[in-house]
This record gives C-alpha cells, sequence and structure tokens, in this order.
C-alpha cells in the first residue's frame, strides 16, 4: 500500500505562495501563462524562453553642459519608469563679454541656445537656428525667428541661396562646421564672433566614485571635445560602455575605455539622438517595438 509521504523540507528560497520556488517553477509549467520570477539573481522561465534579459535598463550618463541635461533627461524619463539618467556635465557654460562693431548685417545666425542672450541687441534681423532648442530660445527672447535646421550642413546648404547680402554668426570658443567660411565661399558674407566659453568642468570625488560603480552606462556623445573629456573622466571604468555619436567625429574622439557597441546616428541632430539612445533603453517604446540601433 502506497503511503503518503510528508513534505520534503526546502533549503531552497521560498515563494510568496508558500512552495519552493523551482516547485513553483514546475507547478507553472502545467499552466497556459509562464510568469518569470527571480531566483538568487537570475531567471526561471518558461521551456519557450531560453535567451535572459536585463532586469533593468543601463543608466545614461549625460554630460551635456547642465540645463541642456536637464532638457535631454526630461525627454528620455518621459519614456518611461525605468529610465534613469545621471548627470554630470563635463562642460560649463560662461558667457563672455563682447563687441559687435559692424552691425550692418542681413542675417543673424544661432548655433545654438548659449548664444541667444548674446542677441539681445539684435532682435528685429532675421535670425536662423541650428536645433528646435534654439528657436525656441530664440522665439522666447523675441527675435525674428526664419527658419530652424536641423544640422550646420542644412543651415549652410539653405542660407547660400540667399545670395549677397552679410550674416552674422554668433557662437562658442569650440564650434565646428566652419558656418561663416563656408557661407562667405558661397557668397553670403559672414562674420563669426564668440560670445560663450565652454570650460571644462571636473566631476567631484562621489559623483565619479558613483559613476565608476556602475555596471553599464549609455553614453550619448554630442561633440569632439565633450567625447574627448568624458573619455579621459571615464579611463578607470569596468564596466559595459555603449557609446551613442552625433557624428563619427565624435567617436573618433573616444579613447577611453573600449565600447561594448559604438553608434552614430544617420542624421546629425537631435532627436536622432534621443530615438537612438531610446532605442537601447529597455522598456521604452522603441525597444518594446524591437527597433535597437
Amino acid at each position: 500500500m502506497h503511503r503518503r509521504q510528508g513534505p520534503k523540507s526546502h533549503s531552497r528560497p521560498v515563494s510568496p505562495h508558500g512552495y519552493c520556488r523551482t516547485c513553483a517553477r514546475r507547478t507553472a509549467q502545467n499552466m497556459a501563462a509562464h510568469v518569470v520570477q527571480p531566483m538568487f539573481g537570475r531567471y526561471h522561465r518558461g521551456r519557450s524562453q531560453t535567451i535572459p534579459r536585463p532586469i533593468l535598463t543601463s543608466p545614461v550618463l549625460i554630460t551635456r553642459p547642465k540645463e541642456d541635461a536637464k532638457r535631454l533627461a526630461l525627454a528620455l524619463e518621459a519614456l518611461g519608469p525605468d529610465v534613469r539618467c545621471i548627470l554630470a556635465p563635463v562642460m560649463e557654460i560662461v558667457a563672455l563679454p563682447f563687441e559687435c562693431v559692424d552691425r550692418n548685417f542681413d542675417h543673424l545666425v544661432l548655433t545654438s541656445r548659449h548664444a541667444v542672450s548674446a542677441a539681445a541687441p539684435f532682435r528685429g534681423v532675421p535670425t536662423y537656428c541650428v536645433g528646435k532648442a534654439t528657436r525656441e530660445a530664440a522665439m522666447a527672447q523675441g527675435h525674428d525667428v526664419r527658419d530652424v535646421f536641423s544640422n550646420a550642413d542644412e543651415l549652410v546648404a539653405n542660407l547660400s541661396a540667399h545670395g549677397a547680402g552679410h550674416a552674422m554668426h554668433l557662437h562658442g570658443r569650440h564650434t565646428r562646421g566652419e558656418i561663416a567660411k563656408r557661407l562667405s565661399l558661397a557668397g553670403l558674407e559672414t562674420k563669426s564672433c564668440i560670445v560663450y566659453e565652454q570650460n571644462p568642468r571636473q566631476w567631484s570625488a562621489p559623483e565619479r566614485h558613483a559613476i565608476l560603480a556602475e555596471v553599464s552606462l549609455i553614453v550619448p556623445l554630442y561633440s569632439p571635445r565633450s567625447a574627448s573629456l568624458t573619455a579621459k573622466l571615464l579611463e578607470d571604468f569596468k564596466g559595459d560602455l555603449t557609446l551613442i555619436g552625433l557624428s563619427q567625429a565624435c567617436l573618433d574622439a573616444w579613447d577611453g575605455p573600449n565600447p561594448m557597441i559604438s553608434h552614430c546616428v544617420d542624421h546629425p541632430d537631435g532627436e536622432a539622438m534621443q530615438q537612438a539612445i531610446a532605442s537601447q533603453l529597455r522598456g521604452s517604446p522603441l525597444e518594446r517595438g524591437d527597433h535597437r540601433v
């Protein structure tokens, strides 16, 4: 006669339902739905699922200047509750006093929102911007914004069609694209003026310790200079790195730890960068749609 034996003693963790989790898994296999439950940091899954997925997304290390970093973090954190951003600027914006000797120009060119405050004396001059953030800042200050472009190449291509005339480009000390030179060669005489500094910023000791302790990081790179500064600050990082560059020049300037993934966006603008970053975030709309870069 078969006797029912008493329950065996289990040394394994017990599930909330009173079962050893191994037994709970075996019971769950008889059910149509398979529930993933953690055990010692790993996963028990139904047999149809064989590839483990991360529990949490990698944090995004945003190294842009403070206000730009905040704007990007708000946009990314709106994608899902699991998105985590670390704001650690590697540059500080410092306005410079300047005097524009030649005020006789027909077009004002602004390629950064950081130049908008310096453009206050030129309200009323037809203004052309690079980036939506620059346009919004210029319009908020009462400028006559005629057009906005995704990047410097688009701006040069479109403004070159204006032919004769004079333009003024206000920008930071470190800039790329040679906008004034290219517009002048195209027939639109353009002068440029430096109106702000982008000073290097060192991370504090607690800031650096917290960042280096991360297991993995997603690092957007918006300029070759910020890429170089960030690479130096992360030289002791031992985790997995995903680099997303606004241009190939940004990735080429990286001389820090070897990345696990390195990606350059197809279109060098802020929207493309946000989409590329979002595609690497677990739980974001792009990740759920399986559109990872």
